[in-house]
C-alpha cells in the first residue's frame, strides 16, 4: 500500500516537505522551510534556541511530529516512528522553501540532489555561517538501509569525521570547491546516481527542470509498483523570441531553457501518480520575457549616461545575472558585484561550464569594501589562494574608484545590502538608477517596505 503524506507546504507557497511510503520504504521529497508560519514567531532578531531548534519547532508545529531528526537535537524527545526507513531524501533545488531544514534530518538518512543544488548549499553554508544550524549536511553516519552494498560507508575512526552517503547526479565532483569544505571527502561519500540506484526497492532518475536557479531538477521513480513524478519548483520552455539571447549567452543554455519540455517528452504516458506544487495554475498576470526585460535594462542604462546604476536582482538566477553582464559588455561599463556572489559564480561554473563567465571578465568587477574583519574563504579569496583566476588585484574594485566614474559601472546589491550605498558621496548617488529584477512577493517575507 502506498501512502502519500503532505507534512506541510499546502495552501501556502513554498514549505514543501512530502512523504511517499510504501511498504519497501519511504521517501522524502524536498524539506524546506515555511515562511508564512516561520513569520509568526520569529524574526530577523528572534530566532529559537541552537541547541533547541527542534524541540522548539516542534512545539510550534513548524516540523511534521516523526521521528526523522538529528539525534544530537532530539534528546529525551519522544516521536512517532516511521514503519519503514527513508531510503533518501531528495532535494529539488537550492531555495529555503525546498531546502531549508534539510539540516535537521536524522544523520542516516542519504540525500539525494543534482551536484548544482549541492555545490549551492555548500556555498551558502560557507556564506551564512549563522544558518548552519539549519543548512547544515556535514558530519552524518552511514545509512543502514540496503540501497546497495557499495553505497553504505565503513563506520571510522570516531577522531575523524563519519561519512555520510550523498548520492548527486552529474559527472563533475563536489570536492575540488575551493572552500572550507575543501575535505568534503571525509564528510560524504559522493555517488552519481546512474552507478547508485539498481536499487533493491526503489528505481529513481532525476530530471532537470527549468527554474530560477539551476540545479533544479524533478524526480520519477517507481516505489511499491507505482510511477511517481515530483516536478519540484519548474517554469515552461521559453518563447522563441527569448531564444537567440539564451543562446548568446552559452552553447547549452537554450538547451537547459527547454529541460522542463524534455521532462515532460521523457515522462508522457509513464506517470501514474504526479505531484506537483501549483502557484500560478493560470495566466492572470502580463508576461516578460527575458528578452523583453533584456531590452528595458538596456534602453534605462543607455539613458543614464555617466551615472551610476544600482541593480537588484537574485544572484543564484544566474541567467539573470548574464543579462546584466551582457548589458554592462553592450553598455562599456562593468559590473561590480559582491565577493559572496562571486564565490557562488565561480562555484556554479566549476560544476558546470555551462555558467562559465570568462568570455565576460574584461566586465565584471568584485567589491571591495575595505573593511577590517574578513575571514574563511573571504581571507583565502583576499590572498589569491582561491578563485585567483584572473588574478584577484585585477578585478577587485574598492569605492573611491567607482566614484571617480560612476557611469561606468553597474552595481548588483539586493535590499539587505543597501547599506553599502554609505561608501558613496551625494554627489555619486544623486541621479543614480536603481533596478529591481526579482520575483513577485508571494508573503509577507518578501514584502520589504522599500
Amino acid at each position: 500500500m502506498i501512502r502519500i503524506r503532505i507534512l506541510d507546504g499546502y495552501r501556502v507557497i513554498g514549505g514543501n516537505k512530502i512523504l511517499v511510503e510504501s511498504e519497501e520504504g519511504s521517501i522524502l521529497l524536498d524539506f524546506g522551510m515555511n515562511f508564512a508560519s516561520w513569520g509568526e514567531y520569529f524574526e530577523e532578531f528572534i530566532n529559537p534556541r541552537t541547541g533547541l531548534i527542534i524541540k522548539d519547532l516542534l512545539k510550534l508545529g513548524l516540523l511534521p511530529k516523526i521521528d526523522i531528526y538529528r539525534t544530537d537535537l532530539t534528546a529525551n524527545l519522544e516521536l512517532p516512528r516511521l514503519s519503514n526507513e527513508i531510503i533518501f531524501a531528495f532535494l529539488s533545488h537550492a531555495h529555503m522553501d525546498h531546502i531549508g531544514f534539510i539540516g535537521l534530518l536524522k544523520e542516516n538518512i542519504p540525500i539525494l540532489s543534482t551536484a548544482e543544488t549541492l555545490a549551492l548549499i555548500i556555498a551558502l553554508n560557507e556564506i551564512h555561517s549563522e544558518e548552519k544550524s539549519r543548512l547544515i549536511v556535514e558530519k552524518r553516519i552511514p545509512g543502514s538501509y540496503p540501497i546497495r552494498e557499495d553505497v553504505l560507508i565503513k563506520q571510522r575512526s570516531n577522531k575523524e569525521p563519519i561519512k555520510r552517503t550523498l548520492i548527486y547526479s552529474g559527472n563533475n565532483g563536489i570536492s575540488s570547491l575551493p572552500l572550507l569544505v575543501e575535505r568534503i571527502d571525509e564528510y560524504f561519500e559522493e555517488l552519481n546516481i546512474e552507478d547508485s540506484f539498481s536499487a533493491k526497492f526503489v528505481d529513481a532518475k532525476i530530471l532537470p527542470v527549468y527554474h530560477s536557479v539551476v540545479g533544479s531538477a524533478g524526480i520519477y521513480f517507481r516505489l511499491g509498483g507505482i510511477r511517481f513524478l515530483y516536478t519540484g519548483d519548474l517554469r515552461d520552455s521559453p518563447l522563441p523570441e527569448e531564444e537567440s539571447l539564451l543562446l548568446d549567452i552559452g552553447k547549452n543554455r537554450l538547451e537547459l531553457a527547454n529541460s522542463t519540455k524534455r521532462m515532460i517528452d521523457y515522462v508522457k504516458n509513464k506517470v501514474d501518480v504526479l505531484i506537483i506544487e501549483g502557484t500560478r495554475t493560470k495566466e492572470s498576470h502580463s508576461v516578460i520575457t527575458e528578452t523583453t526585460l533584456y531590452s528595458n535594462v538596456y534602453e534605462e542604462i543607455k539613458k543614464s549616461k555617466g551615472k551610476l546604476v544600482i541593480a537588484d536582482f537574485p544572484f543564484r538566477h544566474l541567467e539573470r545575472f548574464h543579462t546584466f553582464l551582457k548589458v554592462a559588455e553592450e553598455t562599456d561599463r562593468q559590473l561590480v558585484v559582491l565577493t559572496k556572489d562571486y564565490l557562488l559564480l565561480n562555484t556554479l561554473a566549476m560544476i558546470n561550464s555551462d555558467w562559465d563567465f570568462k568570455k565576460y571578465i574584461g566586465h565584471i568587477r568584485v567589491y571591495h569594501q575595505g573593511k577590517g574583519d574578513w575571514r574563511g574563504w573571504e581571507i583565502k579569496f583576499l590572498k589569491g589562494e582561491i578563485f585567483n583566476n584572473p588574478p584577484i588585484e585585477d578585478i577587485l574594485i574598492e569605492p573611491s574608484e567607482i566614484e571617480k566614474s560612476p557611469g561606468s559601472y553597474i552595481l548588483n546589491i539586493g535590499y539587505y545590502e543597501l547599506p553599502n550605498l554609505l561608501d558613496f558621496s551625494y554627489d555619486t548617488l544623486n541621479g543614480a538608477i536603481y533596478i529591481h529584477s526579482n520575483s513577485e512577493a508571494y508573503t509577507e517575507e518578501q514584502n520589504l517596505d522599500c
